[in-house]
């Protein structure tokens, strides 16, 4: 049975202390993700803090984006020290969540438009258009911290970005603590050698048989996979 709106809304995470996390960080925990089910289809909103408190972890809408500069390397980032999930882990370009919001709820488009607003926020990217972007797969997972009462149970749509690099980042410390650029070779390399340095969704991304794909040149940037996958 799909929880209600109002079962939603009631939900709250019991036994989890914020005073000592970052105040900005905090607040960020009010926002209201998109709760939704296994299909995709919407539920209703859930505050971040109550999808990704540890013992409930609702599934709730999220994207990756994966940006590749124009010789072909994965723009990563490392998460602060003052993200209360994950923090001081590498990973993708920019994690985070289309919001309930008219402008944000619309599926792929909604995503697109969420990724603009966070790229621009953590990295200081501007000027991205949605045409920009390459949808890749919805990718369903879940992975909890080892140390802390958080985790994320997350429908995960896949964006591909070609072009932007460095070059273009001004970072939000807050959000972030450095970037870097990585061929696919040495990011396997770097995960192999130092595993417990990266978040869980990109080692499970990584597994994949899309993953060595969207490094490619030659992928196909017009044709979008709407699909829904399970990481495991």
């Amino acid at each position: 049975m799909k929880p209600s709106l109002r079962a939603l809304s009631q939900l709250a995470p019991r036994r989890v202390e914020l005073a000592n996390y970052d105040a900005q960080q905090v607040e960020y925990m009010r926002e209201k993700c998109i709760s939704v089910d296994e299909n995709d289809r919407i539920i209703g909103a859930i505050s971040k803090r109550a999808a990704h408190c540890s013992e409930q972890l609702i599934l709730h809408r999220a994207f990756s984006v994966f940006s590749f500069t124009a010789d072909n390397k994965l723009l990563m980032q490392k998460r602060s020290a003052e993200k209360i999930t994950f923090p001081n882990l590498w990973t993708n370009t920019c994690c985070s969540h289309p919001l309930h919001t008219r402008q944000e709820m619309d599926g792929v488009i909604g995503a697109k438009r969420a990724a603009i607003r966070k790229l621009e926020h953590e990295l200081g990217i501007t000027g991205i258009a949605t045409s920009q972007f390459q949808m890749s797969g919805r990718y369903i997972y879940q992975a909890e911290m080892e140390n802390a009462p958080w985790g994320e149970h997350e429908l995960d749509y896949a964006l591909i970005l070609r072009g932007v690099g460095r070059d273009r980042c001004q970072i939000n410390e807050n959000e972030v603590a450095e970037i870097r650029e990585v061929g696919l070779d040495e990011l396997k390399l770097w995960m192999k050698r130092e595993p417990e340095s990266f978040t869980p969704w990109l080692k499970l991304f990584s597994l994949t048989t899309t993953f060595e794909k969207w490094w490619s040149k030659n992928a196909d940037k017009t044709t979008e996979d709407n699909n829904i996958y399970k990481l495991h």
